[in-house]
């Protein structure tokens, strides 16, 4: 927190030198951008990673200041991906080498509160966000039958969706009037979610999957850089 309230804080000082350079646009605004999570407090003790993907929004200004945005936000990241050889009994209760493909994710889905004052080269912004967190995960058992034929069969899914806020701030900087380089750092809270623990995944010969589940809080803090196109 302290970090990015001293970000947002040297950003506004400087904001005030380059707000009257140039003419940018400051209306609708679409970003993309690449992020990557780092875990904290028990969400940091359950998973072992750093969970990376993307991430998309879209604010528009309000008000006769437009001090204000608000807007919506979208983030994917990948928890991982894992395979592992299994042995599985076919219909004629042979023995046979099989594979699974395990991999899971989160889908970020949240409203934001953008403070945004400036409307020059070089924008400091801070943000509050809430929304829900989605939890899912895939299985998929591969194996080749006595003719030959590769068969593949996804199994139900881990899925859970939970609440989900935070915090963040960051800056804009002026590569055009409609296009700018976007980089932020958020802090996300959320409710209790139980994580597959990778470590007790098993497949039995007819093909059913086992695993232990680990709830904890997916807390993160979460970097991210982009571009912004603004209207």
């Amino acid at each position: 927190m302290r970090l990015i309230v001293f970000i947002v804080f040297i950003s506004f000082l400087s904001s005030f030198q380059l707000e009257a350079q140039r003419d940018f646009a400051n209306g609708l605004q679409l970003t993309g951008q690449v992020q990557m999570g780092l875990p904290q407090n028990d969400f940091e003790q359950v998973f072992n990673g750093y969970p990376s993907g993307i991430g998309a929004g879209l604010t528009i200004p309000v008000g006769k200041t437009q001090l204000l945005r608000f807007g919506a936000e979208y983030g994917w990241n990948s928890l991982g991906r894992e395979k592992t050889l299994v042995e599985l009994i076919d219909e004629a209760e042979d023995v046979i080498a099989g594979e699974m493909d395990f991999s899971s994710e989160i889908r970020k889905y949240h409203a934001i509160v953008r403070l945004s004052p400036f409307k020059g080269g070089f924008r400091p912004y801070f943000e509050v966000f809430m929304g829900v967190t989605n939890y899912r995960t895939e299985t998929e058992l591969g194996y080749e039958t006595e003719d030959g034929v590769f068969i593949s069969e996804r199994r139900p899914t881990h899925n859970e969706i939970v609440n989900s806020y935070g915090y963040g701030g960051g800056f804009m900087l002026g590569l055009g009037r409609h296009f700018f380089f976007d980089a932020k750092i958020q802090v996300l809270r959320g409710n209790e979610v139980r994580l597959v623990d990778n470590q007790t995944l098993t497949v039995d010969v007819d093909g059913s999957i086992n695993y232990n589940l680990e709830p904890t809080p997916m807390d993160m803090v979460v970097p991210q850089v982009g571009l912004s196109i603004v209207f």
